[in-house]
């Protein structure tokens, strides 16, 4: 019986083995023969059949994709470096012309808006360096020590001063009288610069500078006038205007 069995077995690997290689394949891969054996045809549409695709530029050929970005999102478009550092040219010349002029007709620095929400600290801090720098030429015992801690007693007791006068609350910021105070000692700056190369402590130089305290205080007290809103209190504001000018025209004539 199990000789029958392994001779069965025998034969039926005999003949598997010469079977013929068509038959022994699969489905799949007859499938796959008859795939490879047809060959391949492309035929280009009639709506691109006639174009030449080398004379278009490769920009239209491949898209870019910075390209369907929206305008203005260009990471150069950036604002200058002195809009990014808040100095705003424009604005530092408008409030020295405005000190310069201090008869002037309207404008805008008498803007309350203007001068509470544009206060910038820019100007005063170089019209203060330069009042150092024509005291340093001048030989004078003064530094920008003396200049710095005059302006800051200067600003913090001016804008106590005005709160209390002021009737609405909030009126005035410690920038804004500071800021004031920075740009209305531009004529005190033109002095110092004249008394490099003459000396002040004489008869003219004393008419020069009462000439540059009144000059000052009056700008300053019409642009914190402008601020309050009430005109009547202009001269009010400008006795300690007079005061704190002084303090600086002492240091510049003598």
């Amino acid at each position: 019986m199990g000789d029958y069995i392994n001779s069965n077995q025998q034969e039926f690997y005999w003949h598997q083995q010469n079977q013929a290689p068509g038959v022994s394949q699969s489905f799949y891969e007859q499938e796959y023969s008859q795939f490879a054996s047809q060959p391949l045809e492309f035929s280009a549409s009639n709506e691109y059949a006639d174009t030449n695709f080398s004379n278009y530029p490769p920009q239209m050929l491949i898209p870019d994709q910075y390209d369907q970005a929206p305008k203005g999102t260009d990471e150069f478009d950036e604002p200058p470096l002195l809009e990014e550092l808040e100095i705003y040219p424009d604005r530092i010349l408008e409030k020295v012309l405005a000190v310069l002029n201090p008869l002037r007709g309207h404008s805008l620095a008498d803007d309350a808006e203007y001068l509470t929400k544009e206060s910038d600290l820019v100007g005063p801090i170089c019209f203060c360096l330069l009042l150092a720098l024509a005291l340093f030429l001048a030989a004078k015992n003064a530094h920008f020590g003396y200049i710095y801690g005059i302006s800051m007693i200067s600003s913090i007791l001016m804008y106590c001063l005005l709160s209390l006068m002021s009737s609405a609350t909030n009126t005035f910021t410690l920038s804004t009288v500071g800021s004031i105070l920075g740009y209305c000692l531009i004529p005190i700056v033109g002095l110092s610069f004249i008394g490099v190369f003459f000396r002040l402590s004489g008869p003219i130089g004393l008419v020069l500078a009462i000439i540059t305290v009144m000059w000052s205080s009056i700008s300053a007290s019409r642009l914190f006038v402008a601020v309050s809103g009430d005109k009547e209190q202009q001269p009010l504001i400008a006795y300690p205007c007079i005061l704190v000018y002084g303090v600086f025209t002492l240091l510049v004539v003598f």
